[in-house]
């Protein structure tokens, strides 16, 4: 009996076979897509990286080179410019001397901080960054934007405005300006066409050769004036000077004089007119600075992104 049976072959191998072939089917399609999807991603990848080489490489420190160099225009500009005439009695050609240097020592520290990117990026930055928001407050304060401005702080508004105020400066300022002949050409060559176009005039020459349009006074020539009504000469007062609105203050108006020697000279018009001459400059200056150290700090930002970025990926 033993010997007659049969042993009935198994097949289960077989079907095992077949289930782990079909299992193993997708997980190859599945890693086969990764790898497509791996490969199709290491090109764009190349190219960002390509791309951020060049800009820290090429781009970006070529154009902050550029911007640096107007610096240095500007710095060589201030040196040679001739100063206003009478600015030197308010010290202001020393003060430009020293703006000239602080602006050579910006293009300086700039090229080097370039230099030393890669060895010293964040340090590099640090200086950058300090350096450029100080320029940029001193900017604010040349262009009057800055409300917090210091008193002390040469070739402001507010410095001006002490300057002027004050007697003694005033009193040097404006003999200087009638010996430099500011109203000479308007003594001896009065134009001929009268109401006389004074918008085209300089702020020194129509502030301290005419009186104000606001006195409403007839002109025989450019610097003799008559009052429309005869009010009586004026009083012989000395000039107090404070603030604007200070009460008892005499008027322009009372203070023209058809002196050559007087005029004007010691009306507040004539003072701000010399302001106005002598500030434009350092306004300009402002500006400037404002504009130069918000495009050199974002271009150092930019750089000190690029390298650390090409550090991560190399």
């Amino acid at each position: 009996m033993a010997d007659n049976a049969q042993v009935v072959p198994v097949e289960e191998p077989a079907a095992t076979a077949t289930a782990t072939a079909t299992t193993t089917e997708p997980e190859e399609a599945k890693s086969s897509d990764k790898m497509e999807s791996q490969g199709d991603n290491k090109p764009r990848v190349g190219t960002l990286v390509a791309l951020v080489n060049i800009l820290a490489a090429g781009v970006l420190p070529i154009f902050t080179f550029v911007l640096s160099l107007t610096l240095l225009g500007y710095a060589v500009w201030l040196l040679y410019m001739r100063s206003y005439d009478c600015e030197d009695i308010l010290g202001l050609p020393r003060v430009q001397t020293l703006a000239s240097v602080g602006l050579l020592a910006v293009f300086v520290v700039s090229n080097a901080a370039l230099f030393l990117r890669r060895k010293f990026p964040m340090p590099a930055l640090v200086v950058m960054v300090v350096i450029l928001l100080l320029m940029l407050f001193i900017g604010l304060a040349y262009a009057g934007v800055n409300e917090m401005q210091s008193r002390r702080f040469p070739a402001t508004r507010m410095w001006f405005k002490l300057k002027i105020m004050d007697d003694v400066n005033w009193n040097n300022i404006k003999s200087c300006i009638y010996d430099k002949g500011a109203c000479n050409d308007l003594i001896y060559e009065s134009p001929n066409e009268k109401p006389y176009n004074r918008r085209n005039m300089p702020p020194i020459k129509n502030g301290c050769c005419m009186p104000p349009e606001t006195c409403n006074m007839d002109a025989i020539n450019a610097t003799f004036w008559y009052r429309r009504k005869d009010e009586g000469p004026p009083s012989a007062m000395t000039l107090m000077y404070g603030d604007e609105m200070m009460v008892g203050r005499i008027s322009d108006c009372q203070l023209w004089r058809n002196d050559w020697s007087i005029l004007c000279y010691d009306c507040r018009s004539c003072k701000f007119g010399f302001v106005r001459s002598v500030r434009r400059k350092w306004w300009q200056l402002g500006i400037f600075l404002i504009v130069i150290s918000i495009l050199l700090l974002i271009s150092h930002l930019l750089i000190f992104m690029a390298t650390f970025w090409e550090r991560f990926k190399g």
